[in-house]
């Protein structure tokens, strides 16, 4: 389990223990650890014995959760250490504990049927009934997909009360598949902005890496629930960069793919020609997974009329191996690797400079990550010159958001509290951007009256095929299975606000833009991957490392190649790649919490009377074990754990050498019970205590053992005996902790024979 990765611990190799017992529902809540010495008794005659280690391992704890991929959850849920339910209950626990107090603002509203659908999916596991690979993975969905019952809002107070009639037909898919819709997150109102994720409802969403920095937009809300594990994975929308920006500024995969491949229908559209749904996720082979589940043909969406045609056989998992990178050859554009142009706002000014040293550092080592795992990278700038993109790309841009927004509306129904874009702007609600109003969001009011099927329509629509037919002709023809890019010259950018909102950033944007040309204008499917960490100015924030990625493209309808190399890079790369915030760490876990106590417990019920041999140092060093997870911090898991880790591995040492060792006695009378104190009192001295034992039949007496030790070892260890059930013990040492117990004696001739010793009593002198 990757929390053992964080914590760096080695595991033992062997060693014995007793099982725990977990309640799967509504709580994990570990049974305390059975008698050790029973547990060892047994052990000899057990093919495969738990040990505490194991238990351990058996916890899916809050630590788990960190950056755990769908494949992960699915099979710790398979393995009984997780329910649906809990999932659900530990997202929700982390987005109630630092989205709105670290000012992360990447949720518009929580799904309040989220734990009713997961129980629901628990209850069809146990009977055996799994829906597919997302049977009770909990997802984020952009708040402009349809999910039937809450309210769609695209971030705008005008859409506040806009509930969905039904599923779009993307979330239906997902749910046939077994996937929880958790919550919908911020964006910038109507998608209008792909330098940050502002909206009236959701405020402004900051990049957890650095809160004074953009999240990019207008996916930022789910990039940046994302990367905090808020969710398993998320879904946005693309109609410029709105996918792969916040994935890259996010340290996220994301793919905007194919034009047609996944359905927008029941998405609230910017531009229907241009706007594609896809998943945002932390690995390669989760984004996979998503886009499997997602893509489809949708007899409501004409765009994917052959998107069932497109999906490979085996999907897009099936092909995911280190070595998928062997024998691509990938092309790269120069023109990307080294020029940006300083905006603010959305308009560009200045002149190009070179790409920091910072940025081509990450851009050479993503590129040598590609060559390693088995990549040829050419230089593709002869065969896609600068001209001809700028030639395939004229005539390519119809704004027809109106038309499509009130075709979307229509859905709706008549319960619909806004039934056209005029509507919306009669609310007099929303967010004013610099040179965007988004109170307005339309060019003019007269383009819904505009058929679609318009001469100027069909050039731009027929220029956009051409631009899509064109490169992908070039690269089947030179056997360029992929071209990689510059997309972000620099870092997530600081945010400045003021109270209405407006944009003030300052922004740096690659001066090619082929980030809005290959996949928005062409509808190629275009992916962004993480490059890693950038070193950055702190004065420019609060923090030196920021997350960047790279966007790659290729031919149309050829996903399953960028999931193939994407995945082969990200196990070239390894950890250094992505890292989930340090602002949002692992909660509190109270399984870890319960188990210890419960571990701690049973250190003390060991009797070591009943073995042969008694391994001191193995005992020694549990008992410092002991000491120093009395002294841990549990509101810390990975202190906990800690300690929770090396007690149990020193406890199953223990065990271990007591296993087998158990004295064999034939006792001419029976033995007498294990003896147990019923209190031990202090006098108003403070130096004298009496012992009261539980009053056994047929017994000659007592032996009353006490200590500063906790395993009696020590030369202070004293032994009296009593024949009542009362003992009074003197003169004990200021300032002092002292261990008692008590084992109840018979005498056989001139031979005594002893019971088991009763659980260990602490009391502390103080006077």
């Amino acid at each position: 389990m990757k929390k053992h990765n964080l914590i760096k611990k080695e595991f033992a190799a062997f060693a014995l223990s007793t099982a725990m017992v977990f309640s799967m529902f509504p709580a994990i809540t570990p049974a305390p650890i059975a008698n050790a010495a029973t547990a060892a008794t047994e052990a000899s005659n057990s093919k495969k014995v738990t040990t505490a280690e194991d238990d351990l391992e058996n916890i899916f704890t809050t630590i788990d959760l960190m950056d755990a991929s769908i494949s992960e959850l699915s099979s710790a849920m398979e393995k009984g250490e997780l329910t649906a339910v809990q999932l659900v209950q530990m997202y929700l626990d982390r987005i109630n504990a630092y989205d709105k107090s670290l000012n992360l603002n990447s949720i518009i509203s929580i799904n309040p049927d989220a734990l009713t659908e997961a129980a629901k999916l628990d209850q069809l596991k146990a009977e055996g009934k799994i829906k597919g690979k997302l049977h009770g993975i909990p997802i984020i969905v952009k708040d402009n997909y349809d999910v039937a019952g809450m309210a769609t809002t695209a971030g705008s107070a005008s859409l506040a009360n806009s509930i969905a009639p039904d599923d779009c037909y993307v979330v239906k898919k997902l749910k046939e598949q077994g996937a929880i819709i958790l919550a919908k997150a911020n964006m910038s109102e109507f998608a209008s902005s792909g330098s940050d994720s502002r909206s009236t409802l959701g405020g402004t969403a900051h990049n957890p890496y650095d809160t004074t920095r953009s999240s990019a937009g207008s996916s930022g809300g789910t990039a940046v629930a994302v990367t905090c594990n808020f969710a398993a994975a998320g879904l946005g929308t693309d109609t410029g960069s709105s996918i792969r920006r916040p994935s890259s500024f996010n340290n996220l995969y994301g793919i905007r793919p194919s034009k047609g491949l996944t359905s927008i229908d029941g998405v609230i559209p910017l531009n229907a020609d241009r706007d594609v749904t896809g998943p945002l996720c932390r690995s390669a082979e989760d984004l996979a997974i998503m886009l499997e589940g997602m893509a489809g043909t949708d007899p409501a969406d004409s765009y994917t009329a052959d998107a069932n045609n497109l999906i490979p056989s085996g999907g897009y998992t099936s092909n995911l191996t280190s070595n998928s990178l062997k024998g691509k050859k990938i092309g790269y554009l120069s023109n990307s690797f080294g020029y940006s142009v300083l905006n603010t706002g959305e308009v560009a000014t200045g002149s190009a400079v070179s790409l920091d040293n910072k940025i081509s550092g990450m851009v050479t080592k993503a590129k040598s990550n590609l060559v390693k795992a088995g990549a040829t990278l050419v230089d593709v700038s002869n065969l896609i010159p600068e001209t001809l993109i700028t030639s395939l790309r004229q005539k390519t841009s119809y704004s027809v958001f109106e038309w499509d927004m009130n075709e979307y509306l229509a859905s709706l129904g008549e319960n619909a509290p806004c039934k056209t874009v005029k509507d919306i702007m009669n609310t007099g609600l929303g967010v004013n951007y610099i040179n965007i109003s988004v109170k307005n969001p339309a060019n003019s009011l007269s383009e819904m009256t505009n058929p679609r099927t318009t001469e100027d329509w069909n050039t731009c629509w027929n220029n956009m095929l051409n631009f899509r037919t064109t490169i992908s002709k070039i690269l089947k023809d030179n056997g360029i299975d992929a071209v990689i890019y510059v997309s972000q010259t620099d870092v997530a950018n600081v945010q400045e606000e003021n109270a209405n909102l407006a944009k003030t950033t300052v922004n740096k944007n690659n001066a090619a833009s082929y980030i809005n040309y290959f996949g928005p204008v062409a509808g190629l499917p275009d992916m962004m991957m993480p490059m890693g960490f950038a070193k950055t100015d702190a004065a420019n924030g609060y923090t030196e490392k920021m997350p960047l990625g790279m966007s790659m493209f290729t031919s149309y309808g050829n996903e399953e190649t960028l999931f193939e190399i994407a995945y082969a890079y990200e196990q070239q790369a390894g950890s250094s790649i992505r890292k989930a915030p340090d602002s949002v760490p692992a909660l509190k876990d109270e399984n870890v919490n319960a188990y210890l106590d419960n571990l701690m417990d049973a250190v003390y019920s060991i009797d070591y009377d009943k073995y042969t041999v008694y391994p001191e140092a193995k005992i020694k060093k549990m008992y410092s074990k002991y000491d120093a997870a009395e002294k841990v911090n549990t509101n810390d898991i990975y202190e906990t754990y800690d300690a929770a880790y090396d007690l149990a591995v020193a406890y199953d040492s223990v065990l271990t050498a007591l296993n087998g060792k158990e004295k064999v006695e034939t006792p001419t009378v029976s033995k007498p019970a294990k003896a147990k104190i019923l209190s031990v009192s202090r006098t108003a001295s403070n130096k004298k205590i009496t012992i009261t034992m539980q009053k056994q039949k047929e017994i000659t007496g007592y032996e009353i053992q006490y200590s500063t030790s906790k395993n009696f070892t020590s030369p202070t260890t004293k032994t009296v005996t009593s024949s009542t059930v009362k003992k009074a013990v003197n003169k004990l040492n200021a300032k002092k902790t002292y261990y008692v117990r008590v084992r109840a004696y018979k005498t056989s001739n001139t031979k005594k024979i002893y019971g088991a010793w009763s659980a260990i009593k602490k009391i502390s002198i103080t006077k």
